[in-house]
This record gives structure tokens, sequence and C-alpha cells, in this order.
């Protein structure tokens, strides 16, 4: 059960970043739920607090897989049938077949060198994929956020470095930049895509304060999380710390604001029918982690 005080916080907050979205339903309870994941006609998402993933058909959440240690923050489908798991706690990337099983572990780039706090995923419109190794979550902390790109036929790289907690990213509709949440930098970084997947020069493509006003009592841990596309080109961005999640036009200029009782919005996710799939927490800091699965209507 939520606590009353913290749910009771949340709402006034939403009501004074601008309203509750109506059509938002809670469809399950989850422990720190992450990267969501529309994939074989439903929802897969994970819960790192439990180390599972788990599936919503559209009644019930079920646990597919578990591994103790893992702390899995995000998904993505792999080759013909394959999945990704980025592992936050072991600092590693596990590849499961279609029936679950673990058939490969990756915590080295191609040079040998360790990757740490692997944290979302994006395809790179060439059968491989884009990787955020985040860093320390630590505003003090040295700041060593990374991009890492794995191709296809399974060579991981580096390609972007200096990154401050890098986090939720996506490509643009031409495939030409890759967009990147600097979350403790509160912002949105576009990198130009370069012919070979690695990447060329970036720049600041939008600040969250630019974007909307920022809600009250953020502080500096408030920023971007988990980061879609969606079919028509909107970037959904998820707010963590303001129970939100931005959409925003190519040329960044803010549609609408989605709404959420959590304040620490983790991913998002849409269905091809328009539906969209958010994750979020009521308390990021604390065991047990108390979070939901949230749908908002098209």
């Amino acid at each position: 059960m939520d606590h009353p005080l913290r749910a009771a916080t949340a709402l006034l907050l939403i009501a004074l970043a601008g309203g509750a979205d109506a059509d938002v339903r809670r469809l399950a309870p989850a422990a720190y739920p992450e990267g969501p994941l529309w994939h074989n006609d439903r929802l897969l998402y994970v819960e790192y607090a439990q180390h599972t993933i788990r599936a919503w058909d559209g009644r019930r959440s079920a646990v597919l897989w578990r591994h103790a240690g893992c702390g899995p923050s995000s998904l993505i489908a792999f080759g013909a049938d394959h999945l990704l798991v980025a592992c936050y706690d072991s600092n590693s990337v596990l590849e499961l077949d279609a029936a679950w099983h673990e058939v490969r572990t990756i915590d080295r780039d191609r040079d040998g060198h360790a990757f740490q706090g692997p944290n979302d995923f994006c395809a790179d419109g060439h059968d491989g994929v884009y990787l955020s190794a985040s860093g320390v979550y630590d505003l003090k902390a040295p700041i060593s956020g990374a991009i890492l790109h794995l191709t296809a036929d399974g060579q991981l790289r580096r390609v972007a470095e200096t990154i401050h907690y890098a986090n939720g990213l996506t490509l643009s509709a031409d495939g030409r930049s890759l967009l990147v949440a600097e979350m403790l930098a509160a912002r949105l970084l576009s990198f130009e895509v370069l012919a070979d997947g690695t990447l060329g020069a970036r720049r600041v493509w939008a600040r969250l304060q630019d974007l909307a006003r920022p809600t009250p009592g953020a502080d500096a841990y408030n920023g971007p999380d988990g980061v879609k596309r969606a079919a028509d080109g909107d970037l959904y961005i998820a707010q963590n710390g303001s129970g939100r999640v931005l959409v925003v036009s190519p040329a960044g200029r803010l549609r609408r604001i989605l709404t959420v009782p959590t304040p620490f919005v983790t991913n998002v996710a849409l269905d091809p029918s328009g539906n969209v799939y958010i994750t979020g927490v009521f308390d990021q800091w604390h065991a047990p982690y108390p979070g939901a699965l949230f749908r908002v209507a098209p």
C-alpha cells in the first residue's frame, strides 16, 4: 500500500505542475520498475529491486525470469528472437534466448575495459544497439558516463565518454543523430551518428528547464531518465523527480505533459495502438522501492 503522505505530496506536485492526466490507469504494483518494452504483442518490463523480468498481458503481471544480483534496468530485442538485459548492479549485459536461457554475458568492451552502470538501450537501425553506461549516481563523483555500441556481430566498443550520468537514449527519425539523456546535468545531448556507428560531435539538444517549468521542490537529481521516440517522431522524456513525461516535438517544442502519481518516473514505452506505458517509483531511495506500472490511453 502506498504511504498516504507520500502519495498526497506527489499529487500536490502534479497539480501545481499543470494537472493530472484523466486517462492514466495504474496497472500493477512493482518494486522499482524500469525498462518497459513492447515485444511480441505484450509489455515486458523489469523490476530492478527484485532482479526480475515481468510481462503484462493486458490482465495480469507475471514473472518470466529472475537473476539474483543483476539489478536489471532495461531490455531490448536483439537478433532473431533474443533479448538483451542491462544488469546495472553487476555491470554486465546478459543475452537471453527465446526460452529465457542466458547464452552470453558481456562485461567488457572489445578493448578489455569494464563499463559501469549499464542502464538503457536503443536500436541502431542496423541490427545493433547503443547502450548507456551511467557511471556513478552521485553529483560529487567524477563524470564517467559513457555510450557503447554493440554491433550485430557482437562487437562492443565505446563511442562516447564524459557524460554526467548517461541514461535514456534514442535515434532521431532519420537515424543521423543519437539523443542521450544526461541525467545529472538535466539536459539531453545530441550526437552525430557516423557511417560506421561511431559518434561524432555532440551538442546540447535541450535543457529540461527550457522545455517545461520546473516542479516545486525539484532537487539537483531531477533530470531526464528514459527517452523514447514515437512513430510520429515525438519524443517521450521521463522526468525523474517530477512525476511526469514530457512529450516533445522533433524540433524541441513541448506538446503535452503526462503526469503520474510516482514522483520518480523511470521510463516509457509505446504500443502500436498508441498506448503509453510508464514505469515509476514512489521512493527510489529506500527499500523496498515501491512503484507501479501505468498506462495512458491515446
